[in-house]
Formats: structure tokens, sequence, C-alpha cells
């Protein structure tokens, strides 16, 4: 009997030891610790900007080749807007028509001339009449009513040429603002008529060409890619949940497709203040040190934002501390802990735990 009871906790603690040879188990420890944020993006030249027309017209004319190096204000492409030869003619007889009605003596200006000098007339006639009734009551000649029927007669007509006068002064103030109006608007009918040249708005490289010669584009249509010849930048994609903590001047390090093995650098300069509600995603610009790489626009990269970095910190695997942020202890208890700044794998141990201590991992 006492032998058996023997065997049975032999082969329990057997068992038990067994268990605890299984169960995964880390040491606190000092190491350095980097918090980043990720981010997805592509390599742009500084200045990166499309050349749009802003009207439909034929490209006449391509003034420059992709790859070649250009000035501001150099000529880029020539355009030919004849569709709206139909446009200008129409602004050209709007604006013949606001002239004439405009001048001097125009039909309108002299129905409205003629309407003051008759209603001036009649303001002569009934003053005249009213100051003579007037004289004639005072020698105390003709009735009271007479003469207020007089009075009121000569304020109609004061009022009428008034009335009269300022809307010829008004008709012809109208009708010179939209004199000018069409003058202006025929103006720029004509600037955008015919041959006109786009020129570059920067110094830099042209990246790329998009239509050729003789095809019609439509208004804001893109027709090249300019941007600075050997400065580029990243144009970064960050979730919303981590734009937050993301600040200009932050390090960033990159990963390219397109050069394995080899981490690039550069600074965050600028976070635009929006979310797209499409991607959740928002936009951030960054530096980007090429060293002796060749860059290509559009280049695809991974980024790593650092929002924060600590020298020799006490720290442990993420996996090994729970969602109540509490630790297995080698004794097998459960200790509450306060964490710090965090990568990918390490959290860092601001309180309850030593370097060398024992954890046991959760579930293992």
């Amino acid at each position: 009997m006492w032998l058996n009871s023997f065997y049975s906790l032999l082969l329990l603690f057997t068992l038990i030891s067994i268990s605890c040879s299984d169960q995964e188990v880390v040491q606190v420890k000092k190491m350095d610790l980097v918090q980043g944020v990720y981010a997805s993006g592509n390599v742009m030249p500084v200045g990166y900007y499309q050349v749009t027309s802003k009207v439909t017209g034929i490209v006449d004319e391509i003034l420059v080749s992709v790859g070649q190096d250009v000035e501001a204000g150099l000529p880029l492409v020539k355009l030919k807007n004849e569709p709206n030869e139909a446009n200008l003619q129409i602004a050209r007889n709007q604006l013949e028509l606001a002239r004439s009605n405009a001048r001097d003596g125009s039909d309108i200006l002299s129905q409205l001339s003629q309407q003051v000098e008759i209603s001036r007339s009649t303001f002569l006639q009934d003053s005249v009449e009213y100051v003579r009734y007037q004289k004639l009551r005072d020698d105390d000649i003709g009735s009271e009513l007479e003469l207020d029927r007089i009075r009121l007669r000569y304020q109609n007509s004061k009022n009428n040429l008034r009335i009269a006068q300022s809307k010829y002064q008004e008709t012809k103030e109208h009708l010179q603002i939209e004199l000018d109006n069409a003058r202006n608007n025929f103006l720029a009918q004509q600037s955008m008529t015919g041959d006109f040249t786009i020129l570059s708005a920067i110094d830099g490289k042209v990246y790329d060409i998009i239509p050729e010669e003789g095809e019609l584009i439509a208004g804001n249509r893109p027709i090249m890619e300019i941007g600075a010849t050997d400065r580029f930048e990243t144009e970064l994609q960050v979730d919303e949940t981590d734009i937050v903590m993301v600040k200009e001047g932050q390090p960033a390090y990159y990963e390219l497709d397109a050069i394995e093995d080899t981490m690039l650098s550069g600074v965050i300069s600028l976070i635009y203040p929006r979310i797209n509600t499409v991607e959740r995603t928002a936009k951030v610009i960054a530096s980007i040190d090429p060293l002796q790489y060749p860059m290509y626009p559009g280049m695809a990269l991974e980024a790593n934002i650092v929002i924060n970095e600590k020298d020799s910190v006490l720290v442990l695997p993420i996996t090994f501390i729970n969602e109540n942020n509490e630790v297995i202890m080698e004794d097998g208890s459960l200790k509450r802990i306060e964490t710090g700044i965090r990568d990918l794998n390490y959290v860092e141990i601001l309180s309850g735990l030593e370097e060398g201590d024992v954890v046991l991992k959760p579930g293992s």
C-alpha cells in the first residue's frame, strides 16, 4: 500500500516536471527599444506636378523630350485651340452689341433721354402754372381747391422728372458694365483661341509625356509630368489610428522593393491635415536620402517612422503579457506590471519586474 502511494506521488511529480519543462519561459532583459509607425508609399521628385491645359486643343508641337532637363519658363508644348473659334465669334458679337447699346445716342438711351425731356417739359409747364396760380391766390383770386389741384400736378411732374433722370443714369451705368463684361469675355476667349504655348513652372526634368502630336486633349487633362532633377521625397500613407503619433521632424527608414537589403532614411517634412475617407489614411511627405542609388518616380516602398526610442530599458516579449497587463511569474503567480513604449516584438517594462526575472508564457 505504501509502495503504491509512493509510485503514485512519483508519477504525479514526473508529470508536473514534464509540464513545466514544456512551458515557454523568458528572462526580463535590457535592450535598446525603438517604437515606430508603419507606412507605405512611393518615391516622388521634389516639386512634382502635372502639366495641364486650361482649354481643349490639339497638340500642335511637343518641344521637349522625356528625360530632358528644363528651366522655369522654357516652352514645353504648343497647342492649337480651334474648337473655341465659335465661342470667340459669339463673344465678338456680344461685345459689338454691348458697345452699340452703351454708346451715346443708342436706341435704348435715346428712348430714355426722350422720356427725360418730355418729363422736364411737363414739369416746367406745371411749375409755371403753379407759380402763376399761387400769385393769384395771394391776391385772393381763384379757389384754394384749384390751387391744391395745381400743386399736386406740379409735385407729380417733379417726381416723374426725377424718376426719368434716375432711370436714364442707371441704364447708362448698367450698359457700361455690360460693355466691360463683354470686352473682358472677348479678351479671355481670344487668349484661349489659336496657337498658344505652355511653359515649365520649375527647373527640373520631364518624367513623362502623355499625348502625341496631333492628338486632341480636353481641358485639365495631364500633358506632361515634371519634377526636380535629382531631389526626391516620399509620399506616405499612414493609418488614421497612427497619424496622431506622427510629427514633423521625426526620422523615417525605408525599404524599397527595387533596392534589396538596403535601408534608406529621411525625415518627416509635411503632414496633410485630413483623412482619406475611402482608404482611412493620412498623407505624409518625408525626405529621402538616396545615397548612391538611382531614384525613379513611383518606386514603391515601406517605411517605419520612429516616434520614440530609448536606450537600455527593461523589456519583455509582447506575447508574454496578457490582456490585463499581467505576467505569469516562475512560481505560477500572476503579477501586474506597467508598460511603456513598444515595437513589433518587445514592450518596455516600467515597473513590476526586474532584470533577470523569469516569466512564463500564457497558454503554453
